[in-house]
């Protein structure tokens, strides 16, 4: 049974993302065009505003690494245009 419980863990140690997992939950209108994201805001209610010439990812990635995470590391961003 130990050995299984080895062989168990090497396979999550494996498969374990090399990054935190962001969610993005992207409020959308019906029968209204998608629009790049202007703010974000984390499940403590922290916002963050795009900056002027920032790109759409970047944005994202900026809001990602300042965001709160759960205790998993997870982190659930909710996106307004």
């Amino acid at each position: 049974m130990q050995s299984l419980e080895k062989r168990i863990a090497a396979l999550e140690a494996q498969t374990a993302p090399t990054e935190p997992l962001t969610i993005i939950r992207r409020l959308v209108a019906p029968g209204k065009p998608q629009t790049e994201l202007e703010y974000l805001r984390d499940s403590n209610g922290t916002e963050w505003r795009r900056e002027p010439g920032e790109s759409e990812q970047g944005f994202i990635d900026r809001a990602s690494l300042e965001c709160a995470r759960n205790a998993g590391g997870v982190a659930s961003l909710a996106g307004f245009s």
